[in-house]
């Protein structure tokens, strides 16, 4: 047997780490060529990593939670045979590691601490970090007893600290109440660290200005009942979303400076040919921006279909690089969520997105008469860099437009 160290490979986009999500295969542990070792997250998408070969895991290079820089040690093998050339597998060294630079060995961590699912859930919910605590199970495995000796333990640490050091300063016969509970610290990881981060490299360098607007909506809610009483009996179920989508190319279309990307160190703006539509989603992991490539050449029918695959997909969390990337305008539809109306923010280096409330009935001003009609609220943020107040106004009067007379999107939309 030989062993391998075996890096963590560049899984794409020209991304330079990745975020240990899960260990399928402990320390100790047999292994065959291509069995899924491990999960990792990149600001794109969460991805398996298989083993080169067969043989025993006899370590882990971080724990779950850390970042492994691309290039770093991912996990240690113990191969069956011959190892394979690491370099048929991943980089052997960082992409940016100067010819002739000392790589220093990147120290093994810690296998993952022994413990229950019952005694993490429980862990969790105490707040105490297992890698802190003693096991007093065989092999020093972790129990639930261990847990909570280690939280009161903690308890009475806090109350001592709380307590006066000269006695209690309340008056004489006062009754003094100590705060119970305990403070849960968690670190940022998993998606809402790339949420984090990516919101905030957008409010760092992107100067937002926003537009708010609430539009007629009678004429489109019209159109997506009827069409969705047409297309359900073929299992078609059509929101307002694909007509938000085929408005906002429309629009695009009209207005290039907001299908487009600055690229500020060089001075360069490109105006982009595709119409790649990135539409944020919730997932129980935070948000997530899979994206409808060519939404232009796709009809009402298409749309929701690929709607429905992407929402799955985000759902089950097996969104796949491609389907993440690429974007070149996104969407934000809010109002499914009960949301009346939001400031939404760029996703760097789009120069813009659009957000979409709730439609809802309210009283407006027609004619000079008070009455009650369909309105659908709108926003959007645009880099103001690329564009000025008449170019945003200009855009969201195209978009609404098209949303007000949904019939100019029904007629060439192969529905």
């Amino acid at each position: 047997m030989s062993e391998l160290d075996f890096k963590m490979p560049d899984v794409g986009e020209g991304l330079n780490e990745a975020e240990i999500v899960e260990w399928l295969v402990e320390v100790g542990d047999s292994v065959t060529e291509d069995q899924a070792v491990v999960v990792v997250q990149t600001d794109k998408a969460v991805v398996d990593i298989p083993s080169p070969a067969d043989g025993v895991v006899v370590g882990h290079g971080a724990p779950v939670g850390d970042i492994v820089l691309i290039g770093a040690t991912l996990f240690r093998l113990e191969v069956v045979g011959t190892a394979p050339d690491p370099s048929d597998h991943a980089r052997s060294t960082p992409a940016d590691t100067p010819a002739g630079a000392a790589v220093v060995p990147q120290q093994l961590a810690p296998a993952r601490p022994k413990a229950s699912p019952a005694t993490r859930k429980r862990a969790l919910e105490l707040g105490v970090l297992l890698a802190g605590v003693t096991g007093s199970g065989p092999g020093g495995r972790i129990m639930t007893a261990d847990i909570e000796a280690s939280a009161s333990a903690s308890a009475s640490a806090s109350a001592a600290m709380i307590a006066p050091a000269n006695g209690p300063t309340a008056p004489v016969g006062a009754k003094v109440t100590v705060p119970s509970g305990h403070d849960r610290v968690e670190p940022l990881r998993g998606t809402r660290r790339q949420i984090a981060r990516a919101m905030t490299e957008s409010w760092r360098t992107v100067p937002h200005v926003t537009e708010l607007r609430e539009i007629d909506a009678v004429e489109l809610v019209r159109a997506q009942r009827s069409l969705r009483a047409h297309l359900e009996p073929d299992g078609v179920r059509l929101t307002f979303l694909p007509l938000f989508i085929k408005a906002t190319v429309a629009a695009l279309k009209a207005h290039p400076s907001f299908n487009a990307s600055l690229d500020f160190d060089n001075e360069l703006i490109t105006y982009r040919s595709r119409y790649n539509i990135g539409i944020a989603m919730s997932s129980d992991e935070g948000l997530v921006v899979p994206v409808i490539h060519d939404a232009d050449l796709k009809s009402l029918v298409d749309l929701a279909r690929e709607l429905d695959a992407l929402t799955v997909a985000a759902r089950n969390r097996s969104l796949t690089l491609d389907q993440m990337s690429g974007g070149t305008f996104t969407i934000s539809n809010y109002g499914s969520y009960g949301t009346w109306m939001g400031t939404p923010i760029i996703r760097p280096p789009e120069a813009a997105i659009a957000g979409f409330g709730r439609v809802r009935d309210a009283v407006v001003a027609i004619d000079g008469r008070a009455v009650v009609r369909t309105v659908l609220p709108l926003a959007v943020s645009a880099d103001h860099r690329l564009n000025d107040g008449h170019h945003l106004g200009a855009f969201v009067s195209a978009l609404a437009h098209f949303l007000s007379d949904p019939v100019l999107l029904i007629s060439g939309s192969n529905s």
